[in-house]
């Protein structure tokens, strides 16, 4: 045995059971606003930061320790001081901006708390339904992409296909598939008065979130949400635009529902399909900066969750050549990946 090899490898569990406890500090420290309080206060001692956070100072204190040791807060041993550096700030202060990262944190506890369900399926081989998951999770993953897709949707992505936007502002008709609690279609909603718009999503509470957030929006009234399974809604030539966000690996049906979207799109239609930009094969994703929270998330939700629907359980890192031959074999005649700059999310045209 390599003892040195060994040492290193036990530095590395202790280092990630670190991390994952850094994770649900790091959820408290956005859940409570401890990083708006330190963002733009410059350096500030434990007991300043007790005063203007309102902690009880051994909250403060150790809460501060843990983000030091773990890279999210500088401290200054000198001068007793600790710093949140703007370079952090703009991940971590609660903002609009696409930049603001703590939704990824308010889902992790309730994710983690599912391991012992997760365990099961693993040992059953069965699956772990969506709504098996708890209520955090629609509006837990609205968190992790609002912001995003709020500042680029209709700015930056839509735009990159023109004859998409033609057809919207001339009043076509979009879908978008596994549409949660109405983020997208709300925005296409807002950016496209004539269009007709819908969202479709298994889901009967993200439905109902859905709906609210169209009536706080101002466009329940021309934006149609409907709870039903993917694998179970039909349209024939009718659609101008369809989208889906992050969803088909966990459908239970994933090429049958392509094959629905083709059937439905009008002639010259376009269909939208975002997943993860990670390799199907492993050994491209290993040194990804991006593979340890797919794969993470992949095993906890999106398995488990496919094979609960009696589906293949792609995961969510299927990659791109699995898309492009599931595409053609849906009957799909072009898949163009667009040239869309993400570090994270592939964004494929898909048209008859």
């Amino acid at each position: 045995m390599d003892q040195q090899r060994a040492q290193e490898f036990m530095r590395k569990v202790v280092g990630d059971m670190g991390t994952a406890l850094a994770v649900a500090l790091i959820y408290i420290g956005d859940r409570v606003g401890l990083f708006n309080k330190m963002a733009g206060a410059g350096p500030l001692t434990a007991e300043q930061f007790a005063e203007r956070s309102g902690l009880h100072p051994r909250y403060a204190q150790e809460w501060l320790g843990a983000m030091v040791c773990n890279g999210y807060i500088e401290f200054d041993a000198d001068a007793s001081t600790y710093t949140l550096p703007e370079e952090h700030a703009m991940f971590l202060a609660a903002s609009p901006t696409e930049y603001y990262l703590g939704g990824l944190f308010r889902g992790t506890p309730p994710m983690m708390a599912a391991a012992p369900q997760v365990a099961a399926a693993f040992e059953s081989g069965q699956g772990v339904s969506f709504q098996q998951f708890g209520a955090w999770v629609p509006q837990s993953l609205e968190g992790m992409n609002r912001n995003l897709y709020e500042a680029r949707l209709v700015r930056t992505w839509l735009p990159a296909m023109p004859e998409v936007v033609q057809r919207l502002q001339q009043g076509g008709r979009a879908i978008d598939i596994g549409c949660g609690t109405g983020v997208v279609p709300i925005l296409i909603a807002k950016a496209f008065p004539q269009a007709r718009v819908e969202g479709l999503d298994l889901d009967a509470p993200s439905i109902e979130i859905a709906r609210a957030n169209a009536r706080d929006a101002g466009v329940a009234e021309r934006v149609r949400f409907q709870a039903q399974s993917a694998t179970e809604w039909s349209e024939q030539g009718t659609l101008d635009f369809v989208s889906t966000f992050d969803c088909i690996h966990d459908m239970p049906d994933p090429l049958g529902v392509l094959k629905r979207i083709r059937r439905a799109l009008a002639p010259g239609g376009t269909y939208l399909m975002v997943e993860p930009k990670l390799s199907e094969k492993l050994a491209d994703n290993v040194a990804h900066p991006f593979a340890r929270l797919f794969y993470g998330m992949s095993c906890l939700h999106c398995v488990p969750q496919s094979l609960a629907q009696g589906g293949p359980g792609l995961g969510a890192c299927w990659g791109e050549g699995r898309a492009r031959v599931m595409a053609h074999e849906a009957g799909f005649a072009q898949f163009r990946a667009l040239p869309i700059r993400s570090p994270s999310q592939a964004f494929y045209e898909l048209k008859v």
